[in-house]
């Protein structure tokens, strides 16, 4: 049997034992997490014949370890919480040595992690979603904003696709635009024939002092 090791990931150092093939601790050091650090525990686990490595999966310090270590060893990642369930757990043991027992035992159950091409698609993914709901609460924000100044065109019209004139009302009204008769010009003109037009105007009537365009309607605050 391989040697294998266990590796304990904190946010400031990592802690790795190794075990030798009768599964007797063979070697127990401690690393930073910088990357020059994870390139020397690597080597290291390199030159003491290492093939596996078994990790937790603590919060995200464990994934540029995983970086440093997936093109050398067969790697292992591990929900902490099926760590602590195993059989035979003591609160007193080091956790890198209690993985590494429990790898060379072949106890551990790893968890999926998709390879480097999906892992970047899912970021984009998760980047997206995060931007779309940051506009949703600009929008909703901008609207409150209108809503204060008594403009209540968002009542006739949403803002579901970025609603062309809703932009340009607000920008119409950022730049000084306050008569409810130029602001329903731009204003789509479906929206008015199903609204009719004096409803309209009447919704872009507001209530609008210097100090709502500058702190609410830019955006500022």
């Amino acid at each position: 049997m391989d040697k294998v090791c266990g590796t304990d990931i904190h946010k400031d150092s990592v802690f790795a034992c190794i075990l030798d093939e009768k599964g007797k601790k063979f070697l127990e050091e401690r690393y930073g997490t910088l990357t020059p650090d994870l390139n020397k525990m690597r080597d290291d686990l390199k030159s003491h014949g290492v093939s596996r490595v078994a990790m937790e999966s603590t919060s995200i310090y464990w994934m540029p370890v995983w970086q440093v270590l997936i093109q050398d060893f067969k790697l292992t990642l591990v929900n902490p919480y099926f760590i602590k369930q195993l059989p035979g757990y003591k609160s007193d043991v080091k956790d890198a040595h209690w993985i590494a027992r429990c790898l060379h035992k072949d106890l551990l159950r790893g968890s999926y992690v998709p390879d480097n091409d999906l892992q970047q698609m899912r970021q984009y993914s998760r980047r997206y979603h995060s931007l779309s709901k940051r506009i949703v609460c600009v929008e909703q924000r901008l609207d409150n904003y209108l809503q204060r100044c008594n403009i209540r065109f968002s009542n006739y019209v949403s803002y579901q696709g970025r609603n062309v004139s809703i932009r340009k009302v607000i920008n119409a009204i950022r730049n000084g635009e306050r008569d409810p008769a130029e602001l329903c010009k731009l204003v789509h003109g479906r929206i008015k024939n199903k609204h009719g037009q004096s409803i309209i105007a009447a919704s872009l009537t507001g209530i609008i002092t210097a100090t709502d365009v500058e702190m609410r309607v830019n955006g500022q605050n």
